[in-house]
This record gives structure tokens, C-alpha cells and sequence, in this order.
């Protein structure tokens, strides 16, 4: 999909070693996207990540996934 970058938004919290993980991705053109899960390949300044997410919501040009496994690439040992 066309894209206009986006934001990974990691977060950790004190009852668990796991992360949450969310992905708010604007794509330069209005496309249309199932809600259904994805296997997302994200590279940026800080690296590359990927992970298993769901769709949770869209309108067309913003697209936010929650991510639902492992986020590859971060390492979460700084948190």
C-alpha cells in the first residue's frame, strides 16, 4: 500500500514481561483494507521490526493495528 509513514507505538507494563505493541500507519492514498490479522514488516530509522497484528481500525488513509505476538527486532531489556 502507498505509504506516508507511521508511528510503532511500544508500551510495558509492570505486571508483565511481555509488550504491547501498536502501528498507526497513514498511506498516501485512500485504500481500503479488510479487518482481519496481518504479519507486519516495519522498517525505520531505529531498524526493522515485524509482528503479528490485527486491523482494529481504519478510515481509508489511517490504519491502526494492535500487534498480537512478538514484535521481531525490539529489544525490550532498555524498558
Amino acid at each position: 500500500m502507498p505509504s506516508r509513514g507511521g508511528d510503532l507505538i511500544i508500551a510495558a507494563r509492570d505486571e508483565t514481561t511481555d509488550i504491547d505493541w501498536e502501528l498507526i500507519h497513514r498511506s498516501s492514498k485512500r485504500h481500503l483494507i479488510k479487518q482481519e490479522p496481518y504479519d507486519l514488516e516495519m522498517q525505520g530509522p531505529e531498524g526493522t521490526f515485524a509482528g503479528p497484528a490485527i486491523l482494529v481500525r481504519s478510515d481509508g488513509l489511517s490504519h491502526v493495528f494492535r500487534g498480537v505476538g512478538t514484535l521481531e527486532g525490539f529489544d525490550a531489556s532498555g524498558l
